[in-house]
């Protein structure tokens, strides 16, 4: 931990939950954003959540367009805001038996047809997309009139950032990349999550947490090769969960404080390629995987049960 990082978390629920299943609803629904509750201290606490990846709870399956999804913020329990790598596009899915595109929102030019988005997170109408390259596009108004603009965090191809989520017990926005960690200290094998002021658009010049190889491989009892994928914050315990898809695929899990707390497998069968990642405001976790081989892609949910 390169910087103090607060012990507090909010449980916090940004989006009306009863959302009817038309786009008017749901543009409704999302724009409606619940206050904050008051913060919690969680230094003392060892409530944890957990999670049976072998079961998950509920799965839909994804149409073509959405093959490779890079990425998914939640919006209620009927609906995701979705990404995927190749087109700027936001898309807000409806989960039913399958997973139904309810409506595609552009948000870039046409022109520019070379994009490698990985990830999606949104705090009311302003919605934050992630490039690999490092660049964020902010779109304000994005379920109606989406004004965009690019901030420039300072990260490039070489981080190849792939996650992003609002973290409510800050008011900050993680960034994760998947390869190099961006600082000249660490080891090539070391990832690193930074943390970006969406008041001011500026990136924190050094890494707030660092995925450290050989303390993730005595917890997880093998050797690793982990590459963040995707972010997102618990909404109750404030824990960060960190998704990996390239070699080693698993779920990590760190306190706010930036302590290992757990590790686990991701079965390759079941999830071919897991990018993305967010939670339910009761701590139902939702994760995307892309599609391959004939096989269509895929969100799951995952109930979560509390333990001390």
């Amino acid at each position: 931990m390169r910087s103090p990082f607060l012990s507090l978390v909010a449980c916090v629920s940004l989006l009306s939950a009863n959302c009817g299943t038309s786009t008017d609803h749901v543009v409704k629904a999302v724009s409606a954003t619940a206050p904050e509750a008051p913060a919690r201290d969680l230094s003392a606490s060892k409530e944890m959540f957990q999670y049976n990846l072998q079961k998950p709870s509920a799965t839909w399956d994804l149409p073509s367009e959405l093959i490779e999804i890079s990425g998914n913020a939640w919006i209620d329990d009927k609906h995701l805001l979705v990404i995927e790598d190749l087109h700027p596009n936001l898309y807000v899915v409806r989960l039913d038996k399958v997973g139904v595109i309810e409506k595609t929102i552009p948000f870039a030019p046409p022109k520019l047809d070379k994009f490698d988005i990985e990830d999606i997170t949104f705090v009311g109408n302003t919605a934050y997309a992630l490039w690999s390259h490092g660049t964020i596009y902010k779109i304000d108004d994005w379920q109606g009139t989406p004004k965009v603009s690019n901030w420039e965090t300072g990260l490039n191809k070489a981080n190849n950032t792939e996650g992003i989520c609002y973290d409510p017990a800050t008011k900050k926005i993680l960034v994760a990349c998947k390869q190099a960690s961006g600082d000249e200290d660490e080891k090539k094998s070391t990832r690193a999550i930074y943390q970006l002021d969406p008041a001011t658009g500026k990136m924190a010049g050094e890494p707030f947490l660092l995925i450290e190889k050989k303390e993730l491989e005595k917890l997880a009892g093998a050797k690793t090769n982990f590459h963040p994928s995707g972010v997102a914050v618990h909404p109750v315990t404030g824990d960060i969960y960190i998704l990996s898809t390239k070699d080693t695929k698993g779920l990590a899990t760190y306190s706010q404080d930036g302590k290992l707390k757990g590790f686990q497998w991701i079965d390759r069968e079941q999830m071919l390629q897991p990018e993305g990642i967010c939670f339910a405001p009761d701590g139902s976790l939702y994760i995307s995987t892309e599609g391959k081989r004939g096989v269509p892609a895929k969100i799951f949910r995952f109930d979560a049960v509390k333990s001390k």
